[in-house]
């Protein structure tokens, strides 16, 4: 039956055509102190557990944000609403370093951490552990902040696209 086996790269089209079709809440992944805040745009992000509160974050070793983040070791995740779309832009290359903060009203977090204050939620972690799996880091992280927003306006990628949900 060899004619009819699947080959690596028909895996990996299928599984990123998969993935397309996993609607997820965009966010920004922000880390470092002071003049030093890095960040980028995120859909790789999963909660782990409620008990401790636990977050994972997936990020590409390539990434600007990667050394900031394995060094400081905490970061914060803003879930994003509709009124940021424009900032997903700014966050995935249109801008670079500390230009990436200038539109949002960015703010430091009690721990120094840079915080959308209009954010669907913002929630800071201490990195706990990390792993390398292929091209990223996972970084999971202990919440050990959170600022939800009375909002629920997610900003959702799925298919490529960005798409709004509500209730």
């Amino acid at each position: 039956m060899q004619g009819n086996r699947v080959t690596d790269e028909q895996v990996n089209d299928g599984f990123k055509q998969a993935m397309r079709r996993l609607a997820t809440t965009v966010a920004l992944i922000t880390s470092g102190q002071g003049e030093n805040w890095a960040g980028m745009a995120a859909t790789a992000v999963v909660s782990v557990c409620a008990d401790p509160p636990t977050l994972l974050v997936a990020v590409n070793r390539t990434a600007s944000l990667h050394p900031t983040l394995h060094a400081e070791k905490r970061f914060c995740v803003n879930l994003l609403s509709e009124r940021h779309r424009d900032l997903v832009g700014i966050f995935s290359g249109k801008k670079k370093g500390l230009a990436r903060f200038e539109t949002g009203g960015w703010i430091a977090g009690p721990d120094g951490l840079p915080i959308l204050p209009d954010a669907l939620a913002s929630l800071s972690c201490a990195t706990e552990t990390t792993l390398d799996v292929g091209t990223h880091t996972l970084f999971i992280g202990r919440v050990e902040h959170v600022i939800n927003h009375a909002d629920i306006d997610p900003l959702v990628w799925v298919d490529g696209g960005f798409a709004t949900a509500a209730r």
